[in-house]
């Protein structure tokens, strides 16, 4: 547009010059020799006349560069508007991603050593104070039922939690979820002396697997069912999980995450006698 306008000025300067020039020299003219009349020049037009065409044709050029670029313009206005409308659409696609993101964020503010610090502490504090529900219960532990061979190795030689969820179902304490459970009666001989994948040692609010630890409110089962949201440590990274406890009876149980493939079926572990 300012280059229109220059250009316009430009003509209208050019357009007045020749016009004083042309009546500069009509001024000037010599008298004709001998006395006679000279003849008159022939008419020019006036010299706002001939701007005001110069100018006429100019707007009219102007108009028709525009008209010429306009399908141009209308292109570019139409590609910034699906630029736009695309940007959008990405941020709505991105927004849980986002959201997501800054939840991590936020349950990560400290250090995956300080989460797992914590989770530990969690953990052992759920078994210290089952270990005290037992020691305070009354009466003689229900004698162990199921396969008589699926013994644990010494309690000296296992963990405390171990020991604990071991004794809790006994002493009548816990959903019927918590015990010690393995595949079979040889793998509960290796439970904590042994590796072993396909294990489990529950206690009412905590479960230890192959490389995972989790803490959970404890649940009644409903229908045989409890399914539980816990907050695990797996593999060195933390991560919230639902597990779900499935019993056929109360020395049978499978552990099942839902929404994913399969589940192991487990038998009760007990303490040697």
């Amino acid at each position: 547009m300012r280059a229109h306008r220059l250009a316009l000025s430009a003509a209208l300067a050019a357009v007045l010059s020749l016009a004083a020039c042309s009546e500069e020299k009509s001024a000037e003219a010599p008298p004709a020799a001998n006395g006679q009349t000279a003849e008159p020049a022939p008419a020019e037009k006036p010299a706002l006349e001939t701007a005001k065409e110069g100018l006429d044709k100019l707007k009219e050029a102007a108009q028709q560069a525009a008209r010429d670029l306009q399908p141009t313009i209308d292109k570019a206005r139409e590609g910034a508007q699906n630029l736009a409308e695309q940007g959008k659409q990405a941020l709505d696609d991105a927004g849980p991603a986002l959201e997501r993101a800054g939840q991590v964020a936020r349950q990560v503010g400290q250090s995956i050593e300080d989460i797992m610090k914590k989770a530990r502490t969690d953990f052992d504090t759920a078994v210290a104070d089952l270990q005290k529900r037992i020691d305070a219960a009354s009466g003689t532990d229900a004698p162990p039922t199921g396969d008589p061979a699926a013994t644990l190795p010494a309690s000296d030689r296992l963990k405390a939690d171990t020991r604990a969820a071991a004794r809790a179902r006994p002493a009548g304490i816990g959903p019927a979820y918590v015990g010690v459970w393995a595949v079979d009666a040889a793998a509960c001989a290796k439970v904590d002396v042994e590796s072993l994948e396909m294990f489990a040692v529950i206690t009412p609010t905590t479960i230890r697997r192959y490389e995972s630890v989790c803490n959970f409110a404890a649940k009644e089962p409903t229908d045989g069912t409890a399914t539980v949201d816990a907050s695990c440590i797996a593999e060195g990274d933390a991560e919230e999980r639902q597990i779900s406890f499935t019993q056929a009876d109360e020395n049978r149980l499978s552990i099942s995450t839902p929404g994913a493939e399969g589940s192991a079926e487990l038998i009760r572990c007990h303490l040697p006698q």
